[in-house]
């Protein structure tokens, strides 16, 4: 039976990059294979946790862009997850409300996964400046320029003013790079911020109207903090893999505007409450103590 157990190890390798594959997949098949034994037909939960380990890293590793520093990387994700998230919860369907609000959060998620950070930093300067209208001039409305939801509060404009600043210190250090090196510095195209997938986020959220389901209710919730809770510990993994920063950064900025919504909201916050953020801040804190200590090691 030692076929079947070769086409289950070729198919726990398919978690590594296609390049790594060509270059060591069959060195490490026949090493697997010579130390099985005659009767084994499966791989071995140990095995199968350091394959699947091994590709993590090596792909969390492969996201190193040369001569790209860390936390531009960093900032341009943390930017790019807190743009897809709070467009995706707008409410634009079913009934296509804020069409032009629509339009306008799909360049600026178009233009962080392209890299376009000048367009970028002035789309979300101009969210950030639009949402928070009602608190500068004091409820002051224009009903002619309906153009996306006004907000009263901080919380809800924190994250289009995260995002803004973050586009727009990227903006000025590529500008600042490409004058240093005659042009534009390469941003790092391994790096998952580059991936056009993200688009996908703020699709499936308007889907998610279609069907009217109630996103509050307690199941959807608890899925949320888990999904949450499991991408930060993923995080302090890719740190501790990757020896640098840009994910602790990344999760840092994602942190932020709810750590906003916490302070705003700071009296009324149950118990249940409280303990969702501190595990959150927990996880992001311990991610930036280790990229903290490895990058000191480094």
């Amino acid at each position: 039976m030692t076929h079947v157990l070769e086409r289950r190890y070729r198919r726990l390798l398919r978690a590594y990059p296609k390049d790594y594959r060509a270059a060591h997949g069959e060195e490490l098949i026949s090493t697997l294979m010579e130390a099985a034994r005659p009767e084994d037909r499966r791989p071995s939960l140990r095995e199968t946790r350091h394959l699947l380990a091994g590709a993590f890293t090596v792909r969390v590793r492969a996201t190193r862009a040369a001569g790209v520093p860390p936390w531009t990387d960093g900032l341009h994700l943390g930017a790019l997850i807190v743009a897809m998230l709070t467009f995706a919860q707008l409410p634009v369907l079913p009934y296509f409300d804020y069409k032009v609000w629509t339009a306008l959060g799909i360049v600026l998620m178009v233009a962080l996964v392209r890299g376009w950070m000048r367009v970028a930093a002035l789309l979300a300067a101009f969210a950030a400046v639009w949402t928070s209208w009602p608190i500068v001039w004091g409820g002051f409305y224009v009903p002619a320029l309906d153009l996306g939801p006004l907000y009263g509060d901080l919380a809800p404009v924190a994250p289009y003013w995260v995002v803004a600043a973050a586009s727009a210190v990227l903006a000025i250090r590529r500008a600042g790079a490409g004058r240093a090196s005659g042009r534009a510095r390469g941003w790092g195209a391994t790096m998952p911020a580059r991936s056009p997938r993200w688009l996908l986020v703020p699709l499936a959220g308007w889907a998610l109207q279609l069907t009217q389901v109630p996103v509050y209710e307690p199941v959807w919730v608890v899925s949320r903090t888990g999904v949450e809770v499991v991408a930060l510990l993923l995080v302090l993994a890719a740190t501790l893999d990757a020896r640098d920063g840009r994910w602790a950064l990344a999760a840092a900025v994602y942190l932020l505007p709810g750590l906003v919504y916490l302070a705003e909201n700071l009296l009324v916050t149950g118990v249940r409450g409280f303990l969702y953020w501190s595990v959150l801040t927990a996880l992001v804190v311990a991610s930036l103590v280790a990229a903290r200590r490895v990058h000191a090691r480094a």
